[in-house]
């Protein structure tokens, strides 16, 4: 931080939204660190401030530190969602599948009415080897994402890997019919045909 006087915390938090907003993580990292040292007496800025860190830091992909920021967010409060949430997109990034099916099952368990939760538990349940449930998670939550070529991609993916070929062409074909020029979803679509037809002659159609 720079000298002169210190700056009231409010003011810390707005400047360090804004450093967020605009992309200069590494500003906002210096002023969420300086809040910890700042205000090591005030369990709710250190709440927030841990808070935050593990998010830029999620997006940056420093997991492990991210991992120690939530933590002690959570340690502050135990049942919040969002940072079981958090923690879970830790150990997804991982590969760690039943990890990351615990922390989203409990912030699902809290939020159930949350999409992104239900999503996040269902890719991740697909993952750990339950791919039954994963899928019946899948399938309630693809509803809620209305026109959405990710989700559906996503399940068509999913009923590829259960060798269900016809849902699986379904969902990818809806997904490049909604999003036309999602290089993804197509990609998705060509393997599948691959898939039920077999590379005979390298068609994609």
């Amino acid at each position: 931080m720079n000298g002169g006087e210190t700056p009231e915390l409010p003011d810390l938090w707005r400047e360090a939204e804004d450093h967020f907003t605009h992309g200069n993580f590494d500003k906002a990292i210096e002023i969420y660190r300086y809040i910890l040292l700042r205000y090591d007496d005030n369990s709710l800025a250190n709440e927030y401030a841990n808070a935050h860190l593990g998010e830029i830091l999620l997006m940056l992909g420093q997991t492990d530190l991210a991992e120690s920021h939530i933590r002690k967010a959570l340690s502050y409060d135990p049942e919040n969602p969002d940072y079981h949430s958090s923690l879970g997109f830790v150990y997804y990034t991982r590969r760690e599948w039943e990890n990351a099916v615990k922390e989203y099952k409990m912030a699902f368990d809290r939020e159930p009415w949350n999409r992104h939760y239900l999503r996040s538990l269902g890719e991740a349940t697909f993952n750990s080897g339950d791919k039954k449930t994963g899928l019946e998670y899948l399938r309630e939550v693809e509803p809620l994402y209305p026109d959405n070529s990710g989700m559906l991609s996503e399940l068509a993916t999913a009923y590829m890997l259960l060798g269900d070929i016809e849902n699986a062409r379904m969902f990818a074909e809806r997904a490049v019919a909604v999003r036309p020029d999602d290089i993804m979803a197509w990609a998705v679509l060509k393997k599948i045909r691959v898939f039920r037809n077999g590379p005979t002659d390298g068609s994609t159609n």
